[in-house]
Order: C-alpha cells, then structure tokens, then sequence
C-alpha cells in the first residue's frame, strides 16, 4: 500500500505537513500532489516532420512538405531493443546485450484533397525502388536520397514543445492504400512503413 505523504505532501510531524488531505475529505493547505503534478502529454498532442527536401521525385516534386505534416493521423509505437548474447558456462547460463534492433514505423495519412499527399509518396517511394522502371534508386546515382530524417514533436495543451524524436536514417518501406467500402461513412486513407537506423529523444532543454 503506498504512503499517503507520497501523494498529499506530508503526515502528522513530518515535513510539509500543512500541505497534506485530511481524512474527512477537506484540506489545510495546498492542493494535494496528486491533483497537481500528474498532469502529462497526451497521446493526440503531437506533429510529424518530414525532412524530405533533398528527395527528388521522378514525376511530381513534393513542394509542401507541410501537407505531409497536416495528414498525418496516426504513428504507431516507436521501440528499440538489445539482441541477447547467451553465454553457457557449465550449468550456467547469462546474458548480455548484443546488437541493437529497431521497430518499423507505420504512419496513417489522410488523402488530403488539396495536396494529394498519397501520390506524393508514392513518388518518394519511388527514390527507393521504382516500380514503372525496375530500377533501385537507393543509391544516390542519380543525385537521389532517399534516406531521410523524420521528426515527432510532443506538445503540452498550449501547444509548448516538450520532447522531439528524430528517426535517423529513414526510408519508407511499404505504401499501403486503404481499404474501399461503400458502407463506411470515414476518410481515404493510406498507410507508410518506414524503416530507420536509429532513434533519438530530445528533451525540450536540447531542442533548438
């Protein structure tokens, strides 16, 4: 059972005491902790970047990466963890950790009317691999990059910036358009993977 003074700010004797919930509901002092300090950001406070500004489509040029930004619905969860080096020593077994590996990405995007953000990455993913050639691309030969870096941005209420993630090294692996029904009452969609080299989490101190 958790102490009380971790959540009102004292007990009978102890410090801040006059800060604490007393017992019949009422107060004698400050607001209580736990009314005050849980407050966190929400999952639908955030923004994605694209840092797509050295990408150069084939037949259609993203212009306003912005549209990318406005469409973007969702982000699946970002994680990275450590392979296990087993170790075996007579009855023993240990482990340490080896190689890091990554999660992909999945980012939802509404097919905006105005921008037609689908058909714009479906150029990009062209950068990779273009299907209408049967050429790779990824290679820069042709002045194409196709690695990028994607940033998600956390946001308080007043629409402070808290945290930024910036994905290193990304490429998008997958273009799914959404499923077609005449029974649903919702937007087009269309569905991105990306893969990326590695994560980083910036604390708004570190943000520039």
């Amino acid at each position: 059972m958790a102490d009380i003074s971790k959540y009102t700010g004292g007990v009978d004797g102890g410090p801040d005491a006059n800060m604490r919930r007393l017992l019949d509901g009422s107060q004698d002092g400050s607001l209580p902790v736990i009314s005050t300090e849980l407050d966190a950001v929400r999952s639908y406070q955030w923004e994605i970047e694209f840092d797509i500004s050295k990408v150069v489509p084939l037949g259609l040029v993203i212009k306003d990466t912005r549209a990318l930004t406005l469409a973007a619905k969702q982000v699946t969860g970002l994680s990275y963890a450590f392979k296990d080096i087993e170790v075996h020593r007579m009855n023993d077994l240990v482990y340490y950790p080896g190689k890091i590996t990554h999660e992909e990405v999945t980012v939802t995007f509404d097919n905006l009317l105005q921008s037609s953000p689908g058909a714009q990455f479906y150029e990009y993913l062209a950068t990779v691999f273009d299907m209408r050639t049967g050429f790779y691309r990824a290679g820069g030969a042709d002045g194409t990059e196709f690695k990028t870096t994607m940033k998600i941005y956390e946001f308080d209420g007043a629409g402070r910036m808290q945290n930024v993630i910036e994905l290193k090294g990304a490429y998008p692996k997958s273009f799914t358009k959404g499923e077609k029904n005449y029974a649903q009452s919702e937007f087009d969609t269309f569905e991105v993977k990306f893969r990326y080299d590695f994560m980083n989490l910036r604390a708004p101190s570190k943000i520039s």
